[in-house]
């Protein structure tokens, strides 16, 4: 099985990203789920947002280095929108990375990829997602030699993996867990099914 490391996204650890960890553990993964807003959680993507801005993301990205430094090399990195950018930011510092998972984030690549495969996930419209970055991180990454694979959800909308937002859709919060879970598993190559275990 998998180490990875998941991050939360600007409303903070909410219990939707502990239920999503909780689900891959379910499944044989150990993941870590670092809380880098010090137990402060929103529901409202504005006020997350103005958070983020006030502590800045230069100081919220720091306080991930003692995580992330005890991390086995190959551990996978994910995260959820902010969370996303700064796992697509880790994987430039971290080319041994089993896989890189974006959930409602995608930037532009910056330089060449380092090799590890990458899976999105995203809504088909979602106003905080440039579908020319996805195809440009795609060419990059697909360059490098790694796997690249775009799951869109039909819609429009932003954390459909967070059923505590509008945003929140049951189906494509449990195909993406399937998702992440069979990318984990055949980057560690294991074939074994995927049901959880009871």
């Amino acid at each position: 099985m998998s180490h990875l490391l998941l991050l939360h996204s600007a409303l903070g650890l909410r219990p939707a990203v502990t239920d999503f960890a909780d689900r891959l553990r379910e499944r044989g993964h150990t993941v870590e789920t670092p809380d880098y807003y010090d137990g402060t959680v929103f529901d409202d993507e504005q006020a997350g947002i103005a958070h983020r801005d006030a502590v800045g993301t230069k100081e919220l990205f720091g306080r991930l280095s003692e995580t992330v430094a005890a991390l086995p090399d190959d551990a996978a990195l994910a995260g959820f929108s902010l969370g996303s950018a700064f796992a697509q930011t880790l994987a430039a510092r971290r080319p041994q990375a089993r896989a890189v998972i974006l959930m409602h984030s995608v930037a532009a690549p910056r330089g060449d990829w380092q090799g590890q495969p990458v899976q999105v996930h995203r809504y088909a419209e979602d106003d905080w997602i440039d579908p020319a970055d996805v195809e440009a991180l795609g060419a990059t990454v697909r360059a490098s030699g790694a796997t690249f694979t775009d799951h869109v959800v039909p819609g429009r909308g932003h954390l459909f993996t967070d059923l505590g937002t509008a945003d929140g859709h049951e189906q494509a919060l449990a195909d993406t867990v399937d998702q992440v879970d069979a990318l984990l598993r055949a980057e560690a190559g294991d074939g074994s099914p995927t049901t959880p275990r009871s």
